[in-house]
């Protein structure tokens, strides 16, 4: 299962305009709009948060709002690789 950190999915989400805010992505996720995964252990220190979220979730969500694929390959950062 690929997940992104918390940190990341603000990002991504902030360069399409949708939220700003770490804190906004963890409304999305208590809505569940977005799932949360366990964090690898390989990522441990990598967020400040317990949890990271599923990548697949990520990209569902922004499918319904109607970013196409190259939408979506255009803004994430070069470390996520789909």
């Amino acid at each position: 299962m690929k997940t992104v950190t918390l940190e990341q999915t603000a990002i991504i989400l902030n360069r399409l305009n949708i939220c700003f805010s770490e804190a906004a992505v963890k409304g999305m996720v208590q809505r569940q709009l977005l799932k949360t995964a366990p964090k690898p252990y390989n990522n441990i220190r990598d967020s400040k948060y317990n949890y990271a979220v599923d990548f697949e979730s990520l990209m569902t969500m922004l499918m319904n709002k109607g970013f196409t694929d190259l939408d979506i390959i255009r803004i994430l950062p070069l470390e996520i690789e789909m």
